[in-house]
């Protein structure tokens, strides 16, 4: 009986004093840690650190450091840091996860990048209205991927109330069918005056887009009026022969 109690008694002690566990070091620097070269000192440096591993009591894993600071960090040294092997080719892919999060090697999405154009000659822009901008083919997302849409506008402008000269107008982004739900949207200011002829350049983010999904942009003339609803304010030039006189788009994989 007295062994058993000294048995028990020194298996507590151990589990007091040595909270915790190295391999190839005696002085661990975490809950479990491993010298694989077993070249620690007391106080090992960078270089003698880089073949260690541990766990820390966070449940936090390091390789080539013993503090780390995530789930899994890993210090490159000599050798590269990960290799993933899932038996496909490596060479020029991206590591991607399904939506439970389960990662591997895909094939790159190719760059994409494609121009149209508006198509409705003398198409009309009222005060305080949204209209869908009339292009010469839809807008159509190839792939799925992250999306940015370029805007080159040309129009004129139809009124400037009491020559305050300064005009603005709302260009919205939305997948097609989704009512009032935009992917992006600006405000856009200009000066100007009546029949002049308003041009500029704007950028509108689509974000994470799917696979053949329309895309429209969508035009609400602001400020120059005297707040009249159904005022013209905006008006594309209606010359068949000048298409490059028309608001220009690009659409582009990011």
């Amino acid at each position: 009986m007295k062994q058993i109690v000294l048995t028990f008694l020194f298996t507590l002690s151990l589990g007091q004093v040595l909270p915790q566990i190295g391999i190839n070091t005696e002085n661990p620097s975490a809950m479990f840690h491993i010298d694989g070269a077993m070249d620690n000192l007391a106080s090992p440096t960078a270089a003698q650190i880089l073949n260690d591993v541990v766990v820390t009591s966070a449940g936090n894993i390091g390789v080539g450091t013993v503090t780390p600071s995530v789930r899994l960090e890993i210090v490159k040294g000599a050798s590269s840091p990960l290799r993933i092997v899932d038996g496909s080719t490596m060479t020029a892919k991206v590591l991607e996860s399904d939506a439970n999060g389960v990662a591997g090697w895909t094939e790159q999405p190719p760059s994409y990048a494609k121009s149209y154009r508006a198509s409705a000659g003398g198409q009309k822009f009222y005060y305080a209205t949204i209209a869908v901008l009339t292009m010469d083919q839809p807008i159509v997302i190839p792939q799925n991927g992250k999306y940015l849409l370029t805007l080159r506008w040309w129009g004129y402008n139809r009124l400037d109330v009491a020559s305050r000269h300064i005009l603005s107008g709302y260009i919205f982004v939305r997948k097609q069918g989704a009512g009032t739900v935009y992917l992006d949207q600006i405000e856009y200011y200009m000066n100007g005056t009546i029949n002049d002829v308003l041009t500029f350049t704007t950028s509108l983010y689509l974000g994470d887009r799917v696979a053949n999904e329309v895309i429209e942009i969508l035009v609400r003339p602001a400020i120059g009026t005297d707040g009249t609803a159904g005022a013209l304010q905006w008006e594309l030039i209606n010359n068949a022969a000048r298409p490059d006189l028309m608001p220009q788009v690009i659409l582009y994989s990011i």
